[in-house]
């Protein structure tokens, strides 16, 4: 299927069902995105993009970031029928070109590796995590 001339890329959440963004996470195979917490963490996000197939949500990333130096890209998603056509890479696109800071940090699985090697990413090995999965979910 060609979608080429509906797909359009959106920098607000004007339109987002976010039922449909949780659905597109599951589809994509990003794990631990449930509920509210999801539309919380796209508004409480620097630069975000969407993208369309006329109305049906096929792909969406954020960043946060100071603006100033630094920022990280987190949840870069694309429903598996749009990938490997430049969705991805267009809200890549997106989402740099509104990041004015020298250092941009990734946070994705060895599967993605390639996708972002070919952007210009790399490994930094001075990169460290803290992790706490009691606040992956919104208490009962």
């Amino acid at each position: 299927m060609d979608s080429s001339d509906t797909l359009r890329f959106q920098r607000d959440a004007r339109e987002v069902h976010w039922p449909e963004l949780v659905a597109l996470f599951k589809a994509a195979g990003l794990r631990g995105r449930e509920g509210d917490k999801v539309r919380r963490a796209f508004e409480n996000s620097t630069v975000v993009c969407f993208a369309f197939d006329d109305t049906r949500l096929v792909g969406a990333a954020r960043a946060l970031s100071d603006r100033e130096y630094h920022a990280t890209i987190y949840d870069v998603a694309v429903l598996p029928d749009y990938q490997r056509r430049g969705v991805g890479r267009r809200m890549m696109s997106e989402i740099l070109t509104s990041l004015p800071v020298w250092r941009v940090l990734l946070v994705a699985d060895s599967e993605a590796a390639p996708f972002y090697q070919r952007l210009g990413f790399a490994p930094f090995g001075d990169v460290m995590a803290r992790l706490d999965r009691t606040k992956l979910y919104d208490a009962p």
